[in-house]
């Protein structure tokens, strides 16, 4: 909430995932809200896989809502949803915000990459020529892949339990980045700078590890996506090993500029100045 009462003027973005317990964006919004003196407000909806095309759909005649944040597991369905995208969804396949338009079309962007490169960042973390780990190549994973091409990491090693998987969105990157470095197996010579959960292990407190921490060198960055708990066990272990880490919140933080952007790109936010 952003501290006012919600009004007829009050202009709504809806969280659409399942489930949405967890979520922590609603939080980071009304805080941004409140900051930028917006009548805004984010709505957590808990919609099953098989009622978003329904939902994506009503939301076109929602006139006082600027869009949706896509949260797990939606985001590769969401963006077959779309009449539209930005580069972003385009390469990885994944949406995780929607903005409503005007005539009550959908255009959809990808975050979750920037976020996690701003939060590394916001921590002075460079990881320019160094070799990277991702366990997840779902829709959120895609988007920190990229964005950690695009930061320019020298190897970076994709693993998912849907093997097939990860050869897909390793295929999707080097086509779209052929300069660099992907694949699904770590070279004798991989020397860990990151590991990153891009996964749901570790969600309310599943004590599972989505990578061993003994694998790991001193010194590499251990970072999680998952939003609850903050402090996931496999990150509370990381942390008692000396690692460095970043958490869920951490990457929410960092991409919230990015989310406030594309759905108010002219600093709208009541339902009057709304895409409506």
């Amino acid at each position: 909430m952003s501290g006012k009462a919600i009004s007829g003027r009050t202009a709504f973005v809806a969280m659409l995932g399942d489930p949405v317990v967890q979520v922590k964006s609603p939080a980071a919004f009304a805080a941004w809200a409140a900051e930028a003196d917006r009548d805004a407000v984010m709505i957590p909806v808990h919609v099953a896989p098989q009622d978003l095309p329904a939902t994506l759909q009503a939301l076109r005649g929602w006139q006082n809502c600027a869009g949706a944040v896509i949260t797990y597991p939606h985001k590769l369905a969401a963006a077959d949803a779309l009449d539209s995208w930005t580069e972003a969804v385009m390469l990885t396949g994944a949406c995780n915000v929607v903005k409503r338009l005007s005539d009550g079309r959908l255009e959809g962007h990808m975050t979750d990459g920037q976020g996690f490169a701003s939060a590394l960042a916001s921590k002075g973390h460079v990881l320019t020529g160094r070799d990277a780990l991702l366990v997840g190549a779902g829709g959120a994973g895609s988007a920190i892949a990229l964005a950690l091409l695009d930061a320019g990491v020298g190897r970076l090693v994709i693993r998912d339990r849907t093997a097939a998987r990860a050869v897909e969105l390793i295929a999707r990157l080097t086509r779209a980045r052929p300069e660099s470095a992907v694949t699904a197996t770590p070279p004798g010579d991989f020397a860990c700078a990151l590991a990153c959960n891009a996964t749901p292990v570790g969600m309310g407190g599943d004590p599972a590890h989505p990578w061993p921490l003994e694998d790991l060198p001193p010194g590499c960055i251990v970072a999680d996506i998952v939003p609850e708990p903050a402090e996931t066990p496999w990150i509370t272990a990381a942390r008692a090993r000396g690692h460095p880490i970043q958490t869920g919140p951490e990457m929410v933080a960092g991409q919230m500029p990015a989310i406030t952007s594309f759905l108010f790109p002219n600093g709208a936010a009541t339902a009057q100045e709304c895409p409506a």
